[in-house]
């Protein structure tokens, strides 16, 4: 909710977040209360991908294209793997697995030993 303009009290809302956004930041302000803004909105922005339509594939096809690139295929695993986290990473390779796309061994290899 919006706060009267002059009033340093009461619940404070950016007017340039999207109301779903909106509503996650104060829904976290109120589950963690000892944390700052900051924190909380720089974990919004880090999480911000998510909220993307479509980000998943977005990733999974990215994984595809640089599936036979054992040192382009290790940055960008890495890359998700430092933002989604390796439960992320592993589904999507799951999912390029169960769909017939075969990562060449020493992409997943370099891929492992970087994370």
């Amino acid at each position: 909710m919006a706060r009267p303009r002059g009033n340093s009290t009461g619940a404070t809302r950016s007017m340039r977040l999207p109301l779903p956004l909106d509503e996650w930041f104060e829904t976290r302000m109120r589950a963690h209360p000892q944390r700052s803004a900051s924190d909380l909105l720089v974990e919004l922005v880090h999480g911000g991908l998510r909220l993307r339509d479509g980000y998943m594939s977005i990733h999974r096809y990215a994984l595809e294209a640089r599936a036979t690139d054992p040192r382009a295929y290790a940055e960008y695993r890495t890359c998700l793997n430092d933002t989604f986290g390796p439960q992320y990473v592993e589904h999507l390779e799951r999912w390029l697995e169960a769909e017939g796309v075969h990562i060449e061994a020493a992409a997943l290899a370099t891929a492992e030993a970087r994370t």
